[in-house]
């Protein structure tokens, strides 16, 4: 997994640094906003690929074919209405967010909406890859769904097609992955064909809080970037995601054992077994890694910065420099937020809705320069990471394991 998740992460940065090259400065700064406020829309997708894969884990460890198989369709059938609903309202505000991004015409949200529609499918490809540890699929599918985006996007923008061309060809690759994935699901959905199953549905009792911790850490390491391009002006703001997007392989870097630690967590939960020792062993593994990334960007950020984007983006070597420390925090969040989850708490959610909204708030006010939005980051993200450890400790010592 962890292998995948840095061969599907250098992927995605080499997608990346091929649209910085080819779209520009300025519709970089606008692809950039895009795609992050992607990644919020999307908070309810990675949700549900939390509460499918450990409820799949529990199913797993009972060997419940049945259960299984009736749990995937039923998702795909309410997925498909969430996606025309979605679809639906990006037509009927096209005009308002295509004013808050500065999009030149409604096509690139158009774009956004196909993007959001197709999305929810593969990722529950993935939450049963997940689920039933099928984790050398699950690391293949995310490394060929980035060779799919970087091919289409390539393309469709060489094709003159721009920014609506690069989301359209992220859409496309959805597509492809979740067809590839689903026949590497295909033995295991046929042995529960023509049984009668029990399965219990996903109450939205035990999603709302996932989806506030999910939505909130969402919002802590990807609206700065929305936030930036509305604020600053577009070569400002074309900077300062080239800063991100590299930054941000800080927090992607433990990607891979975060999504190892949550099946096993979520199975060895269902036997009432511990397994504080997988969340120390992750938490070693996160500091090691995120810890020499952030070193070198802080020592080589600005060599980094003109090798992977060329000279026009020079400017942002010095915003790399601290970019890496500044989002270092929330990694530690990312892979402790995974292990409470898979054991059925939600210990972040609560403090994700009090420490979000004050961040939202500080870069509102604060914006001066963008070294102050990156500083912004970094004390909220030590606010979160200090007082969230504090509390599991706490319950760690009164015997919550």
């Amino acid at each position: 997994m962890l292998v995948g998740s840095i061969a599907a992460g250098v992927l995605g940065y080499v997608l990346q640094v091929l649209m910085g090259r080819m779209l520009g400065v300025q519709e970089y700064a606008l692809f950039s906003a895009i795609m992050a406020l992607f990644t919020i829309l999307a908070t309810p997708l990675s949700t549900m690929v939390m509460l499918i894969s450990r409820k799949v884990s529990e199913y797993f460890a009972n060997q419940d074919n049945s259960a299984i198989t009736y749990v995937y369709y039923t998702i795909h059938k309410r997925s498909m209405v969430a996606g025309v609903l979605i679809l639906g309202l990006g037509f009927a505000f096209d005009s308002e967010i295509q004013h808050y991004l500065k999009a030149p015409t409604s096509v690139p949200v158009y774009a956004l909406a196909l993007l959001l529609f197709v999305t929810s499918f593969p990722f529950v490809n993935n939450a049963f890859l997940q689920g039933l540890q099928k984790f050398a699929w699950l690391s293949a599918s995310s490394a060929l769904n980035a060779i799919f985006k970087i091919c289409l996007s390539v393309v469709f923008v060489w094709a003159g097609y721009g920014v609506s061309g690069a989301i359209g060809g992220a859409a496309l690759a959805y597509i492809l992955t979740w067809a590839i994935t689903y026949l590497a699901l295909w033995g295991t959905l046929q042995k529960g064909l023509g049984q009668t199953s029990k399965a219990q549905s996903i109450t939205l009792g035990s999603a709302f809080p996932v989806f506030v911790a999910n939505g909130a850490f969402a919002v802590m390491t990807q609206l700065d970037m929305v936030l930036v391009n509305y604020f600053f002006p577009a070569h400002e703001a074309g900077l300062y995601a080239a800063a991100s997007i590299l930054g941000k392989a800080v927090l992607y870097l433990p990607g891979g054992i975060a999504l190892a630690l949550f099946p096993m967590v979520a199975e060895r939960h269902a036997r009432e077994e511990g397994s504080a020792h997988l969340l120390m062993q992750a938490l070693g593994l996160t500091f090691i890694l995120c810890g020499i990334g952030a070193t070198i960007y802080f020592f080589c950020g600005e060599w980094f910065v003109q090798l992977v984007y060329g000279d026009q983006y020079r400017e942002a070597g010095e915003l790399l420099q601290y970019y890496g420390f500044a989002i270092f925090p929330m990694s530690i969040v990312m892979v402790v937020e995974y292990f409470l989850i898979a054991k059925g708490r939600v210990l972040f959610a609560y403090l994700f809705m009090l420490i979000a909204p004050l961040q939202i708030m500080a870069v509102y006010y604060f914006h001066e320069s963008l070294f102050s939005i990156i500083a912004i980051m970094a004390l909220f993200g030590m606010t979160v990471v200090t007082i969230g450890l504090a509390l599991l400790w706490r319950a760690f010592v009164a015997g919550k394991r």
